[in-house]
């Protein structure tokens, strides 16, 4: 059974525990590591890699720790999709990808016989969400984890709001390449405009005419271009080079799209 890994711990000691207890349960796991490097307690980052991730898996346990709220009353979880378990805390963090997945039930983990004895209040990466997996991943029952749950903590990526004008949504990401991914979906976009098409998009205090492409390498070189991301959103881009670095783009900022006249 796989079983991925997504945290903001980076690589290190940390990962590496949580590694070596998931290997101790169950040696016949296959651990793969999603994203280490997400910013830290970047909840919001989190959602997105997982969502943008954990889809592409046959069948897997998805376990996600970007926690602040470890150590508090915030609840441990798992949630079972069709085709995947995620195990990590309530907080948001778990829900976008296991929504597109289809969430068919949530469970407030709370028997303890999963844990690691003498678990650290610090330290649930390691001593809850890993042993629960790695036992998940050996055959034990979703429903031994402990109560369902319906008022698990609610994460989206906003809705952007459409009208005559054009559509209003904001940056949801940065990626390593510098891209710009918006929260405003394929489906929106679609509905209005076709490639090769020119848009105007408002961000940051630029207004910028870009052409809205199919790829990055249908733009001239160093030119900023409208796309759709690979997960699915709208995204500004700069063939070769880095869209956010120029326009001095951060998660959240407002970013508005209309046609150009």
């Amino acid at each position: 059974m796989i079983v991925t890994l997504t945290t903001d711990f980076g690589l290190g000691d940390y990962v590496a525990a949580m590694k070596g207890v998931i290997l101790g349960i169950n040696p016949e796991a296959a651990i793969i590591d999603i994203d280490h490097s997400v910013g830290a307690q970047d909840i919001r980052r989190g959602a997105y890699v997982l969502f943008a991730a954990t889809p592409w898996y046959p069948e897997a346990i998805h376990v996600g720790v970007v926690d602040p709220g470890v150590g508090t009353n915030r609840r441990p979880i798992a949630i079972l999709c069709q085709g995947a378990v995620f195990v990590g805390p309530d907080n948001g963090l778990l829900v976008p990808a296991a929504a597109e997945m289809g969430i068919q039930e949530v469970r407030h983990i709370t028997n303890r016989e999963y844990y690691i004895p003498r678990a650290s209040y610090v330290f649930h990466g390691r001593d809850l969400f890993a042993p629960v997996a790695a036992h998940l991943s050996k055959g034990v029952s979703f429903s031994d984890l402990g109560p369902v749950i319906t008022d698990y903590v609610r994460l989206d990526f906003g809705n952007p709001q459409v009208d005559a004008i054009g559509i209003r949504g904001e940056i949801l990401t940065i990626d390593r390449f510098g891209n710009v991914i918006t929260n405003i979906s394929r489906g929106v976009i679609s509905e209005r405009w076709r490639f090769n098409q020119k848009i105007l998009v408002t961000l940051g205090g630029y207004e910028l005419e870009l052409s809205f492409l199919r790829s990055y390498g249908e733009g001239p070189d160093g030119s900023l271009l409208a796309t759709i991301s690979s997960s699915g959103f709208l995204e500004i881009a700069k063939r070769n080079g880095d869209a956010a670095a120029q326009l001095g783009a951060s998660p959240g900022m407002a970013v508005a799209v209309r046609r150009d006249e």
